[in-house]
């Protein structure tokens, strides 16, 4: 497409009048005044060294201000409220905001007409402390099939040093983190986590990420049997079972089932709320737990009487998988 040639002619007179032009709008409108409503930062300083804030701080002013140029709110950017807090000894400090407190860079010309919301503000200061306390370890999530934890997950650090509010910080036992994946923790050993204070106002912590670590095994089951049943001594109590033991299948973490002595397992059942005679316990398993459903005998067997648990001792954590036989006689007297 072709340029007219009335457009081409004289082309660098033009070019040099639209500068001057737009060096003379410019200039213009940098020496026109205007009033504008703006949101001026509120910044606190002198704060008292044994002093920090203790709740929820304004940190905004509305005020209208007056200056020259069209690009008046560019020039903003630096400039802002110096509240002074050193004359503050804690509790609740009320301060009106005044606009002696604005702070102008060198060169701008602006004027606070009006502050217009907040006027004044209330803030609460308190004692500064500091304190070591461990990770608030939450986890989430399940393991992969087929896999258990041994034993409580390991943080790194193991314990975490915060400073704020005495009214904050002091009740606390721990300090938070986000949760953990246990499906992170069955597939890699560890994972990586940080320092939640989001709900704690003005906390700060030493460190922001925890490392949290844990020993994760396969299942593996182990048939076991003639696991004695034992009951808690009792004066003047006698009981009896027949058989005395059961057959148990149970399940845990590989390394921990290869090292079990099968006689350092019992089941210990507490009779001790069981009415005297000739009763029939049913053992059942749920949930990796021992129960037993008890009648009296001659009642029908789907006639649940009440239901008693047990536990099964022995040196680490083990789930029931299967207990045999189906039925155990039970005399008290």
């Amino acid at each position: 497409m072709r340029v007219p040639y009335v457009l081409k002619r004289d082309i660098g007179l033009k070019a040099v009048a639209l500068i001057l032009a737009l060096f003379l709008w410019v200039n213009v409108a940098e020496r026109r005044e205007v009033v504008l409503t703006v949101d001026l930062p509120l910044r606190y300083t002198n704060m008292p060294a044994e002093m920090t804030f203790a709740s929820e701080v304004p940190r905004e002013a509305s005020v209208e201000i007056r200056g020259r140029s069209k690009f008046l709110r560019w020039k903003l950017k630096e400039v802002y409220f110096a509240i002074d807090l050193s004359p503050a000894a804690g509790g609740i400090v009320t301060h009106i905001i005044s606009p002696s407190e604005v702070r102008l860079p060198p060169g701008k010309n602006l004027e606070i007409l009006e502050i217009l919301e907040p006027k004044g503000i209330r803030v609460e200061l308190d004692k500064l402390v500091t304190r070591r306390l461990p990770p608030r370890l939450l986890l989430e999530g399940e393991l992969p099939e087929g896999r258990v934890m041994i034993g409580r997950p390991r943080t790194e650090p193991e314990e975490i040093v915060i400073s704020g509010a005495d009214k904050i910080v002091s009740p606390l036992d721990s300090v938070p983190i986000y949760p953990v994946d246990r499906d992170d923790l069955g597939k890699h050993g560890q994972a990586a986590t940080r320092v939640d204070l989001s709900g704690l106002l003005h906390v700060e912590s030493d460190v922001e990420e925890v490392i949290v670590s844990a020993r994760v095994e396969s299942i593996k089951d182990l048939g076991i049997p003639s696991v004695p049943i034992e009951v808690p001594s009792r004066r003047g109590m006698r009981v009896q079972f027949t058989p005395d033991s059961l057959d148990v299948v149970i399940s845990g973490a590989e390394s921990l089932v290869d090292s079990l002595d099968p006689q350092d397992l019992k089941i210990v059942v507490d009779v001790t709320d069981l009415p005297d005679g000739h009763l029939v316990f049913r053992p059942v398993v749920r949930e990796g737990g021992l129960f037993f459903e008890v009648r009296p005998v001659g009642e029908a067997e789907d006639e649940q009487v009440f239901e008693i648990r047990a536990s099964l001792e022995a040196p680490h954590d083990f789930e029931m998988v299967s207990a045999l036989p189906e039925e155990i006689s039970f005399v008290k007297r």
